[in-house]
């Protein structure tokens, strides 16, 4: 089994889509419209993380990715819309090039070439939602709309958070998030009022919103290799907080494709050390004062509670030092 080591880290400190705005915690959809509608987006850390999601995808593959026969239909459309991104905002890096229904598809900056039947999937070497996502660093989780819900039909997942797509496939909307412990000020279920969102987003009309959470020492629990990084939380302590811990945020983007009408979850995950928080001393302030706010189960649900309090005194300490050099 592919032994994972935190390699990689966000380095572009201007393109981290930090998560916290007030010193508080709350737990939020805090959904809003796209600007920029294209999924494709190419990282300092992209072939590093390309090539890591791919060594999982190859040795972990009926934990990394799921489909149903009946979607193929919709696998295809779903490489269509990716790589015709992918040309359009990075032509340099990407090159689609059509003769009918044959397809010749070039990745650039791995050096890759594949000529396939469009609509034939025996002339890939993977599936073709398998086949596409390999391209790319996100996560891609497929959702068809039936009885009022949204279920998980298509699932390529390398960067989960207690998530994973051969345990969650098939599962409904509601299912999936059922064990998030709030609901919003006015009593709503925050899944439910999601969920109810999810189904007016229009085609062409992307949604995006934010998660956080934090890891130790991994970029990845899935529930099949609980037995690999469950011990590894207890390792974390006050003074090594600082190196294993990371700020998990996921940007989550929400599609509507227009043939199909399912709903496409793009999931960009991105990870800062928490010694790196002193580079933006906003930001250091911001985490330290959210994570000693943020409520008992809900560190339970994130799976963050083993390692909290440690993480949350490596920042006191960090803290009482940064104060220091100020009076000084």
């Amino acid at each position: 089994m592919f032994t994972q080591n935190l390699d990689f880290k966000t380095t572009d400190l201007d393109t981290f889509p930090f998560p916290f705005r007030s010193d508080n915690y709350r737990y939020s959809n805090d959904l809003r419209k796209l600007e920029d509608v294209n999924l494709v987006t190419i990282t300092p850390e992209y072939e590093m993380q390309v090539r890591a999601k791919r060594r999982l995808l190859d040795e972990q593959p009926e934990v990394r990715y799921q489909s149903f026969p009946h979607t193929m239909e919709m696998q295809w459309e779903f490489l269509e819309m990716v790589f015709e991104m992918a040309i359009q905002k990075y032509p340099q890096h990407f090159e689609l090039h059509k003769d009918g229904d044959e397809w010749t598809f070039k990745n650039n900056i791995l050096d890759e070439q594949q000529t396939f039947t469009f609509g034939d999937a025996s002339t890939l070497p993977y599936e073709p939602y398998d086949f596409a996502g390999r391209h790319f660093h996100q996560d891609f989780v497929l959702m068809v709309h039936r009885d009022d819900n949204y279920y998980l039909e298509v699932g390529q997942v390398s960067y989960a958070a207690l998530f994973s797509a051969h345990w969650n496939t098939g599962m409904s909307f509601n299912e999936i998030h059922g064990p998030v412990p709030f609901v919003s000020r006015n009593g709503d279920d925050l899944v439910d009022r999601i969920r109810r969102f999810l189904l007016g987003i229009n085609p062409g009309e992307p949604w995006t919103r934010i998660n956080w959470n934090l890891m130790a020492d991994r970029w990845d629990v899935n529930y099949e290799t609980m037995d690999v990084w469950e011990p590894q939380r207890k390792l974390v302590t006050a003074e090594n907080a600082g190196k294993l811990v990371r700020l998990r945020v996921e940007e989550q983007k929400f599609y509507r494709m227009p043939r199909s009408n399912a709903i496409l979850f793009v999931l960009n995950t991105q990870f800062l050390p928490l010694e790196d928080l002193k580079l933006r001393q906003e930001w250091f302030d911001l985490t330290y004062s959210v994570l000693q706010d943020i409520p008992e189960p809900m560190a339970e649900y994130k799976g963050i509670a083993p390692f909290l309090p440690q993480s949350v005194e490596f920042l006191r300490r960090e803290d009482e030092k940064l104060k220091a050099q100020g009076g000084a």
